[in-house]
């Protein structure tokens, strides 16, 4: 797959690469090291994200290449010959640029790890749900056609380490613990990164864990751990997005749950949903059911409220899930 992907890339000349609204580590960390691979390569590149480029990810953006999509991005569509969506396999995860992403006549492209049963929208579609990150599969292609200059490593280090929890999640396979290690044999510091990664919060960020704990409701005997945030626990502790990170996977932390759910408030009224199973649960088929995606063992989507209905929407489908695998497993 990647030696058709790397020809397709060899055809083309002007490359805007974009992600998943609200990216991790592993979308910024994937867009940076494809776009140091295609600058290597004698190509015209730029890097557009949305909402916003997470502080705790802005060490992985040394030469300044991510753009964040605004008033300035008026005339995106026009721009690329290739439009590249990293990290993401359905457009409406682009979120503010899916318009832009239509109105555009350039060749559609998406380079993907997450499961998925057929990309639309895509005149190309590159799709390895056996990979663990997209960074991997970005350092995959990379590692044998060039020598990666520092910056590269890092960021392909990092989206590996973010997306599977610092290799400690059952999507760390041997292939990207050994590509970890060609990595650091380059020069990349684990430590460094751990502390970059997850050691950069704020006092707000465990005010709003202390709130958002005692919101938690436990059901299905105690198998499903459930948290609400609203946009009032968030004005209360003056908390933003990024202050949230890592709270979907703390009820996992408690002896018997089997999945854990983070519903918080949106601006705009809807709600954002994220399941993390611990291993025995499929919780990519429940935010399949709502429209979303991501990986088996975690897995998001956006959902309609008001909250209670939200909640009740949701609970229903992941206790049935719970029921099921359990039950054949």
């Amino acid at each position: 797959m990647l030696d058709r992907f790397a020809a397709l890339l060899d055809s083309r000349d002007r490359f805007l690469l974009t992600a998943h609204e609200n990216p991790d580590g592993d979308a910024i960390g994937a867009l940076v090291g494809l776009a140091h691979y295609l600058r290597n390569c004698g190509k015209a590149v730029r890097i557009v994200i949305s909402p916003e480029l997470p502080e705790y990810l802005r060490f992985l953006d040394t030469e300044g290449w991510v753009e964040v999509f605004g008033d300035a991005h008026a005339d995106l569509a026009a721009w690329p010959e290739t439009w590249l969506l990293v990290d993401a396999s359905e457009p409406q995860r682009l979120g503010q640029m899916l318009g832009a992403f239509l109105a555009s006549n350039a060749m559609k492209v998406c380079l993907d790890h997450h499961l998925t049963e057929n990309p639309m929208g895509f005149d190309h579609a590159f799709v390895d749900s056996s990979a663990s990150a997209s960074a991997e599969l970005v350092y995959d292609l990379a590692s044998s056609r060039m020598a990666l200059p520092m910056p590269m490593a890092q960021a392909l280090y990092a989206g590996m380490a973010d997306d599977t929890g610092n290799f400690r999640f059952s999507n760390a396979t041997p292939r990207i613990h050994r590509f970890a290690a060609e990595l650091i044999e380059v020069g990349v510091d684990p430590a460094a990164t751990y502390q970059a990664l997850y050691h950069q919060g704020r006092p707000e960020r465990l005010k709003l864990f202390g709130r958002a704990f005692e919101s938690m409701r436990f059901l299905d005997q105690g198998r499903y751990a459930t948290t609400l945030v609203t946009q009032a626990d968030m004005d209360a502790c003056l908390a933003v997005k990024e202050d949230m990170e890592g709270l979907v996977n703390k009820a996992l932390e408690i002896r018997g749950v089997e999945v854990s759910c983070l519903m918080y408030e949106l601006p705009d009224g809807h709600y954002k949903v994220g399941l993390r199973s611990r291993g025995r649960v499929n919780v990519n088929a429940v935010c399949r059911q709502l429209g979303g995606g991501g990986h088996k063992l975690a897995s998001g989507a956006k959902v309609d409220g008001p909250a209670k209905a939200a909640q009740t929407r949701v609970d229903t489908l992941v206790v049935s899930q719970i029921t099921f695998d359990l039950s054949t497993t």
